[in-house]
């Protein structure tokens, strides 16, 4: 904490400005997580069972990749302070509307509180994590990414016990209406931001998209796409192990809600904890290659010791992915987004759009029709999949390497 505050105080007074609005920005956004999370999860299971969670995700991927190309074809016409806001109070408009369809009862609109909560979340984040990518340079970015990735972690910790606390005080939709309000505010911080200036994209230089920006680095954007299909591949089976798990133990409404707002506001530490007390001495210490190494190499540490000590357990189950997606919030996501850095500031945008937005959740919808086809839910069946994904992850990050050597020549 005290180096953070040292080098935050020695930065230019607009510089900490913009970085107060983009610290309120991601602590808002992933405050408001698991409240929508929460409160869509269990009107879902309300209507719905894990069955249909498969499809339901599926339906979310194809949803966000229309916005993602809607989103893309603006940002070439108005700045992404606007597209942030614009996505921000659309997505407070579709879920609101879904949910006053669900209360008289259709119940498909479950499915589409569940498809704009996946949508959301992936476009706020990651056009956050984007503009900051481009407002910072690499020394800015590493010491700041961990203590960032903390203060998202913290909202998204307080976010989750408050979510418990509103659910067993009243009900789920108090915690859904509560929701729509922070991502309000979340939309409306980012927007103090506009001010900032960034090299490449002021308005005369709007005439390219930021997906086209990156046809000259195309190999090197789909490699680390490659290993983020790969990454979500495993974490969503665990996600799935745990669904299975959870819909069998847990049964009422409000005691999922309660739950799984508890639970994710346990990811939520484990990674606030990696990001500001381990990630910061990684960044500025540790290579960033044997950082992405790391991360396979805990997963398949935990699946192993998930199965030695009780697949069938939602304590250990749960335990084990809090453990991943923790690791996924934090070690992984800033390795991850220290990789965009040798790219031009509009092609940090397009590489986000197409790994962290696109590939993100397409990997999740294609392993989600594979499982929703072949109903595999046996969960050591899952589990020896898990390990074959991990072993292509690890080839998959020494081809990004090599052609990120490539890339720095």
């Amino acid at each position: 904490m005290k180096n953070f505050l040292e080098f935050y105080n020695g930065q230019s007074p607009h510089t900490k400005k913009i970085s107060l609005y983009i610290f309120l920005t991601y602590f808002f956004v992933l405050f408001s997580y698991p409240l929508v999370r929460s409160a869509t999860g269990a009107i879902f299971y309300d209507v719905y069972s894990s069955a249909q969670y498969s499809l339901a995700t599926f339906i979310g991927v194809i949803a966000l990749m229309v916005v993602i190309a809607v989103n893309n074809f603006l940002q070439s016409k108005i700045s992404v302070h606007k597209i942030y806001l614009i996505t921000g109070v659309l997505s407070i408009l579709v879920l609101l509307g879904a949910f006053i369809g669900y209360k008289f009862h259709i119940k498909q609109m479950a499915f589409v509180l569940f498809a704009t909560k996946e949508a959301y979340i992936v476009l706020l984040v990651h056009t956050c994590l984007a503009f900051a990518n481009a407002f910072y340079n690499i020394d800015q970015f590493k010491r700041l990414i961990g203590p960032l990735g903390a203060s998202g972690s913290l909202g998204g910790m307080i976010g989750g016990q408050l979510t418990s606390y509103i659910a067993e005080s009243y009900n789920t939709d108090v915690v859904f209406v509560f929701s729509l309000v922070i991502i309000l505010i979340t939309c409306l911080v980012f927007y103090l931001t506009h001010n900032a200036k960034i090299k490449g994209m002021e308005e005369e230089n709007r005439s390219i998209t930021p997906i086209r920006a990156v046809r000259g680095v195309k190999k090197y954007v789909l490699l680390i796409g490659l290993v983020v299909a790969l990454s979500q591949f495993v974490i969503f089976i665990a996600d799935l192990q745990f669904n299975i798990i959870f819909e069998k133990v847990v049964t009422t409404k409000t005691a999922r809600t309660a739950y799984l707002g508890k639970f994710y506001s346990y990811i939520n530490m484990v990674s606030i904890f990696l990001q500001f007390v381990i990630l910061p001495y990684l960044m500025l210490r540790v290579k960033n290659k044997h950082i992405f190494l790391f991360v396979p190499i805990l997963y398949l540490g935990l699946i192993l010791g998930g199965l030695s000590l009780g697949a069938g357990s939602l304590f250990v189950i749960g335990s084990v992915f809090v453990m991943m997606k923790g690791t996924d919030y934090s070690l992984f996501a800033a390795a991850k987004d220290v990789m965009y850095h040798p790219l031009l500031s509009l092609q940090k945008f397009g590489a986000k759009y197409i790994t962290d937005m696109f590939v993100y959740r397409s990997s999740k919808a294609l392993i989600a029709f594979v499982m929703a086809q072949f109903i595999v839910y046996e969960l050591e069946v899952l589990s020896i999949l898990q390990f074959i994904f991990l072993s292509l992850w690890i080839a998959a990050i020494a081809l990004l390497f090599r052609e990120q050597q490539k890339l720095n020549h």
